[in-house]
């Protein structure tokens, strides 16, 4: 698990010994507590959690929720219940939902479904041996051992376009039910429509139908713009060698694949290889923190300055040697979910974005290393922002 480099602690009893902090003003305590981003526990007398925020300014969030102002407020007032305030100072906003997915599992489960189920991303999910895919979502996905996982897709609208795409291209069976009483399935309109071999009653042999789902497997797990880029070139080949009729059969398969709704799936591909590079600001004004997520969760490897370009020319090899699939168990599927967020969410006309995901599934990543770097580099961070949420209301 991710932990964060270190944690200010402030009891809001002054006869704790164990407190960071002295509450000379104990009406005060947000005075303990540094004016920039990062995660706030509050804690009761017997531990227990009772609010845990990313925000983007510390000290005033204390100072709200403990109401220090005496001020009329809708939100409740914490002090009395307060026994304990745990800070996690943090350089960006994605490492603040990080701590705050890590803490939540352990900290409140019912929490950390929550959040989960707030950052589920969807997948599809191709079945090589019955020969029909799903459309599943990363908080409950139920996956199979047997399943070609696909992803990510922004939404399970998106993931239903691109099945559908296949069923259309590959003429893929759209009834499983069917499928699976083949050779004795009843065939549906899209065989009188000449759109289905039917597979289901036999009239085509599940072999050849296999084979063609095997196909369609290969051209999701690409991603649609290498899908795209392999039948244009297969038309441009067919046009130089004066074969207009197979050009011509092509033209629509393109069509409908540059169709495809890219802001949805522009990122979605075989998810068995898949391992990132997360680059956001570090703590440390004018420097970069490198992330990575592999099998082993997602954790910072090095944070790097502005002018250490030694460190940059051999990053690409390091982040490489430690690079693996990150697997397909909840926690790192919930994992996935929240970098997934940062990653497909576009940031605002108004706010240029302070943190790059790169897919290590794309060879061109090491290329988008120092331009991540620089931008994670020269990012400004002021306190209050629109990224500020407390994720345990009271």
């Amino acid at each position: 698990m991710f932990e964060p480099q270190y944690t200010i602690t402030h009891a809001c009893e002054a006869q704790d010994p164990k407190q960071d902090t002295r509450p000379e003003q104990p009406d005060r305590v947000s005075c303990f507590f540094p004016s920039q981003r990062g995660v706030v526990e509050f804690q009761s007398h017997d531990n227990t959690t009772l609010l845990l925020a990313a925000t983007g300014h510390l000290r005033d969030f204390i100072a709200q929720r403990l109401n220090e102002t005496n001020e009329p407020s809708a939100r409740a007032d914490l002090a009395p219940i307060t026994a304990r305030i745990l800070a996690h100072p943090t350089g960006s906003a994605f490492e603040s939902d990080l701590f705050v997915l890590e803490r939540a599992r352990t900290a409140d489960p019912e929490l950390y479904r929550k959040i989960a189920h707030q950052n589920r991303r969807a997948l599809l999910a191709m079945d090589p041996e019955q020969g029909t895919w799903r459309v599943c979502e990363t908080s409950n996905p139920d996956l199979h051992p047997q399943e070609h996982i696909v992803g990510p897709c922004f939404t399970s609208k998106g993931a239903q376009q691109l099945g559908e795409a296949l069923d259309d291209l590959y003429e893929l069976c759209r009834f499983p039910a069917q499928l699976a009483l083949a050779p004795n399935g009843t065939p549906c309109a899209y065989k009188e429509m000449g759109r289905c071999p039917a597979a289901c009653d036999g009239s085509e042999p599940m072999q050849d139908y296999h084979e063609r789902f095997n196909r369609a497997i290969a051209s999701a797990s690409e991603g649609i713009d290498a899908w795209s880029e392999q039948i244009a070139a297969e038309i441009k080949h067919a046009s130089a060698e004066l074969d207009f009729e197979s050009a011509s059969r092509l033209k629509p398969t393109l069509d409908t694949i540059k169709a495809l709704p890219r802001d949805q799936l522009g990122h979605a591909r075989s998810m068995h290889t898949f391992a990132c590079l997360i680059i956001t600001p570090a703590s440390r004004p004018g420097w970069a923190l490198c992330w990575l997520f592999n099998a082993l969760g997602c954790n910072p490897l090095c944070s790097i300055g502005l002018l250490d370009n030694e460190l940059l020319e051999s990053l690409p090899a390091l982040l490489e040697s430690h690079r693996s699939p990150i697997g397909f168990d909840q926690d790192q599927l919930d994992r996935f979910s929240l970098i997934a967020r940062h990653w497909l969410t576009k940031p605002s006309k108004q706010r240029k974005r302070r943190v790059s995901v790169l897919d290590m599934r794309d060879n061109s990543w090491p290329k988008q290393l120092r331009r991540a770097i620089e931008d994670a580099q020269s990012a400004s961070d002021p306190g209050h922002d629109d990224e500020e949420h407390t994720l345990l209301p009271l």
